[in-house]
């Protein structure tokens, strides 16, 4: 990634030259070190995202000096390194907090991958740490930072605050109660109900119940005075779930309730006025509707203040990382597990028909069923709790095909939303100008 810092560690001037060159020209902020003293002022001055300690420090030149140094230097991830190749020290690094471990002489490439690899797991890590305390503050968010959220996410920020009324579309699992969501708390009504009602899920005889309640003897049944969910929305927010599945004889009473604010309760003589905001979400097409005769024209403009879009999870693939870290984090409460990064890789790579509720679902199955002693989620793990998804021994694609197929789609979804720009590219990638350019050349996309 662009502009992170690494602390070199090691008492081999050659080394440091030349790793530190390697580094520099691959966008990152170099640090060196030759000794336990350095090391220590070094980290303090610079923080580092990550460290490189080679094991063999002075003044000792011992492992015990380099491992002395990992627990120190936790709030950054520590990459071991050693020429002895020494498993037993290795191991005790690991346990002691380091990241990884490499036996030099290292290979570029595999230190590329090495430092990607950390690198892009300190970034989930902070991305599902901001996300929670966000959650805490505000409940569960929009998650995701991708070009299709981003204008979701500004465009309910520029809307929020009005008193217009919103619909909501998108596919189903796309997240639309999470966009109404986010604008009630956007809204100055926060602090009021958000009240939802799924319009397909109720008997079309006793929609108008819950919505708008109903008197004692009403109807058979009808024990008690009961108030409806406007009532209940009152200074608040009613939040009507897949409004395209609501009866037309429904639509009517409706269309009254949001021209006057006045609604009358089953059984009722006399009107009563409520005042709620209101926000529509459907999978289906209103106006198509408005055409067969199935949608009110009438109700559909009054509903229609602003339309967004929820958008599918096949236009924010960026997203599904941080959306799988998240839901495994809320999936595993009590348990350290992480995904492996083919794992990760295969999930960006899938259609994911059913959205974000597909991707959720899939995690919170594997999560169940990984056995307890691996530490990651594999591929074999997901694609079992995929439900007939097709495993990779199925496919023709090999793993580096299928992650070549990734990279440049995203390489080049990301080109095209910065105009061609390779710097703002490699922001959005999350990799540096010179990284990008060389992923693009191994790619035959310059």
């Amino acid at each position: 990634m662009s502009g992170e810092t690494i602390l070199i560690v090691d008492d081999e001037a050659a080394f440091l030259r030349v790793a530190g060159a390697f580094l520099s020209g691959e966008g990152y902020r170099v640090v060196t070190a030759m000794d336990d003293a350095s090391a220590r002022r070094a980290f303090a001055e610079a923080k580092p995202d990550l460290v490189l300690l080679d094991l063999v420090m002075p003044p000792a030149r011992t492992p015990e000096a380099g491992l002395s140094l990992v627990a120190p230097f936790a709030s950054a991830i520590v990459i071991v390194l050693t020429a002895h190749g020494d498993h037993e020290f290795a191991l005790r690094a690991i346990s002691a907090g380091a990241w990884d471990f490499l036996a030099k002489p290292v290979e570029p490439e595999l230190l590329r991958f090495a430092l990607s690899r950390a690198l892009a797991k300190r970034s989930l890590e902070h991305e599902v740490a901001r996300l929670k305390s966000e959650r805490n503050q505000t409940g569960d968010a929009l998650i995701g930072a991708s070009p299709a959220m981003t204008r979701l996410k500004e465009m309910i920020r520029r809307i929020g605050a009005a008193e217009i009324p919103v619909i909501v579309l998108g596919p189903t699992g796309s997240g639309k109660e999470r966009v109404a969501q986010a604008l009630h708390r956007a809204s100055a009504r926060r602090d009021r109900p958000l009240v939802p009602i799924h319009c397909g899920a109720i008997p079309a005889e006793l929609l108008e119940s819950e919505l708008f309640g109903h008197l004692r003897g009403s109807f058979t049944g009808a024990h008690t005075d009961r108030a409806g969910l406007v009532a209940s929305a009152n200074g608040g927010t009613l939040f009507l779930d897949e409004i395209g599945e609501m009866p037309v004889a429904m639509q009517v009473k409706l269309l009254r309730f949001l021209q006057e604010g006045i609604y009358m309760p089953v059984g009722a003589r006399e009107p009563r006025h409520a005042d709620a905001r209101i926000i529509c979400a459907t999978h289906r097409e209103l106006e198509a509707m408005i055409a067969a005769g199935t949608f009110r024209e009438d109700l559909y403009y009054r509903l229609r203040g602003v339309i967004l879009r929820a958008p599918p999870l096949e236009a924010r693939r960026e997203d599904i990382p941080v959306l799988a870290a998240h839901f495994l984090a809320t999936a595993v409460k009590k348990r350290k597990l992480k995904f492996s990064p083919e794992a990760l890789a295969w999930l960006s790579a899938q259609p994911w028909p059913g959205n974000v509720r597909e991707l959720k679902a899939t995690v919170e199955c594997a999560a169940a069923l990984t056995d307890p002693s691996h530490p990651a989620i594999s591929i074999e793990d997901l694609s079992f709790a995929g439900r007939g998804r097709a495993s990779p021994e199925a496919s023709d694609e090999t793993l580096p095909e299928a992650t070549a197929k990734l990279e440049r789609r995203m390489i080049g979804a990301a080109l095209v939303a910065t105009d061609n720009n390779h710097s703002a590219a490699a922001r959005r990638l999350g990799v540096s100008r010179v990284g990008l350019l060389k992923m693009m050349t191994r790619l035959g996309l310059r």
